[in-house]
């Protein structure tokens, strides 16, 4: 966690005369000339990029560091009084996510100690891309919104999602001898729903290098054999189902 506030905060200085629009207007230009005034100087590894109230968790590669802010320690994410399984998918997901960032395509470029350098073997490096690039054709091309997915701007993210899903399912099976996975993938379920109209999910389509909150649900659980113990009845033909042989995984 952090130890320090951000000493940045201390320059900035709000005028409660001004407009919601206009605070905010200032501070993200505080932020951008914070940035550029700072660019030269060596990287703080200790300094979150977040504030504590955010809903959101990250994976910073120049510290090799998952941040969580409290904002995301809630329900449905954690909840003392929700089952294991639940809490398995929701923060445990969330966890694995921000951990397999380090090894997806761009956290890959650094190592242990944050900084960019190539520590693969020529053979794993090789592996790796083929993995990659299965995501990337399994992604890409999928309708939904009467838009079709980018592979390759959301791969890591959807790698991500992945090794979430497939860590968390191993340790639950591990610390757990009869887990409900209903409980676990329902509550993975969860945590991505959404309201946003038809323009705005048109709109991260091509923006965002996450892929749509269904897709990460949807296509994301097709791809476990888990899915399939928890729901027996899906069978060859449903919307839900995919064949062994275009499962796809990174771990």
């Amino acid at each position: 966690y952090q130890e320090d506030v951000n000493p940045g905060t201390k320059e900035l200085h709000l005028d409660p005369n001004k407009s919601f629009f206009e605070l905010s207007e200032d501070i993200a230009q505080f932020g951008k000339r914070y940035t550029i005034d700072h660019f030269d100087e060596p990287i703080d590894k200790n300094k979150w990029s977040g504030s504590a109230f955010d809903i959101n968790a990250y994976y910073n590669p120049e510290s090799n560091s998952i941040n969580f802010p409290a904002g995301i320690l809630q329900a449905p994410f954690y909840d003392k009084n929700q089952s294991t399984e639940k809490n398995y998918g929701g923060i445990g997901v969330v966890i694995g996510h921000e951990i397999t960032h380090a090894f997806d395509s761009n956290g890959a470029d650094y190592d242990e100690n944050g900084d960019m350098h190539n520590w693969w073997t020529k053979a794993d490096s090789k592996a790796f891309d083929k993995r990659i690039k299965a995501f990337e054709d399994q992604w890409n091309g999928l309708e939904i919104y009467g838009t079709k997915v980018n592979g390759k701007l959301t791969v890591t993210e959807n790698v991500a999602d992945a090794g979430g899903l497939s860590s968390t399912l191993q340790v639950l099976k591990t610390d757990m001898t009869k887990p409900n996975l209903k409980d676990y993938f329902e509550n993975y379920a969860d945590i991505w729903k959404q309201k946003a109209s038809l323009q705005y999910n048109k709109y991260t389509m091509v923006q965002d290098v996450h892929a749509p909150n269904e897709l990460r649900v949807n296509q994301q659980l097709k791809n476990l054999p888990e899915f399939y113990e928890a729901y027996p009845q899906i069978k060859e033909g449903d919307a839900m189902y995919l064949a062994p042989s275009k499962r796809i995984s990174l771990w």
